[in-house]
């Protein structure tokens, strides 16, 4: 994915003003609850990716090196395990400076995330209080929902892929402080929109939940919530898929090439299911 002058500009404008990228240590670490218990099977949810197993089972990446992203014991949000994803300047994976997960099962997106479908998703991220924030102008992916080429494209040889995805989450700045904002596109040439964006705090657990109908139709939506918390006014309407084939989930760490940053996040609690008490960290 190449990030337009579009984008650019527009980030900067949006995300950018308050500085750029750049924050350090929070002047107090908010005090950490011991970890929850994993928790039971839940009803609804057709991927789990909580990473109990102590593995990356169930998972694709795309990574330069195999230590990019390990299982950890600590932090973790809820059980025994987390996923730990590490970035540093150089890592090309994809021929993109990235550290990312996918499922590992494409045919369940395929399946479950096609035209007219909804899919709730839900994760805990934690940035960590020594994250450096790339340099103003540049830009900070944590996830994104891509397309895949279409289906006659995919017989045979692999067809490339484009352009900036329909749905993106940024890690940013708002008012000094991080921020996580959801960046949408109707169309691959389209100029991105901000559908939502909130604060959040450095070295705690956020908890983030999206729910999307996936449509090449304006009755295509996304609706998110952070913390408890609309992240969004509601459901933001319009199209949601480039063509009729479905997107995919990529979480991680995705940026501009050379940015002079070594940063870590953490993953937990993935789930992919069929309702918010489905997926809800």
């Amino acid at each position: 994915m190449r990030e337009s002058s579009i984008v650019r500009g527009t980030l900067a404008a949006l995300i950018l003003v308050t500085g750029g990228c750049g924050g350090g240590r929070q002047e107090e670490d908010a005090p950490q609850a011991a970890p929850q218990a994993a928790s039971a099977p839940r009803a609804g949810v057709w991927f789990n990716g909580d990473f109990e197993s102590g593995t990356l089972d169930g998972w694709a990446r795309d990574s330069a090196r195999r230590d990019s992203i390990v299982v950890v014991e600590e932090p973790v949000r809820r059980g025994r395990y987390a996923a730990r994803v590490n970035l540093e300047t150089g890592d090309v994976a994809a021929d993109k400076e990235r550290v990312e997960l996918k499922l590992g099962d494409r045919s369940l997106e395929r399946e479950r995330a096609g035209n007219g479908s909804e899919v709730w998703y839900g994760w805990s991220l934690f940035v960590p209080a020594d994250f450096e924030d790339p340099p103003e102008g540049t830009f900070q992916i944590v996830a994104q929902w891509h397309h895949r080429p279409p289906p006659a494209r995919r017989e045979g040889a692999s067809a490339p892929v484009s352009g900036a995805p329909p749905l993106t989450l940024y890690l940013a700045r708002r008012d000094g402080r991080p921020a996580l904002l959801l960046s949408g596109r109707r169309t691959r040439g389209a100029a991105p929109r901000t559908l939502g964006e909130a604060t959040f705090d450095k070295e705690a657990w956020t908890d983030v939940v999206f729910h999307v109908r996936w449509s090449t139709r304006d009755d295509g939506f996304v609706e998110g919530w952070m913390n408890g918390r609309p992240m969004t006014a509601g459901k933001q309407h319009g199209r949601t898929l480039y063509g009729p084939g479905s997107n995919y989930l990529r979480l991680g760490l995705y940026r501009n090439h050379g940015v002079p940053t070594a940063n870590d996040v953490y993953y937990d609690e993935v789930r992919l299911g069929d309702s918010l008490a489905a997926v809800s960290p």
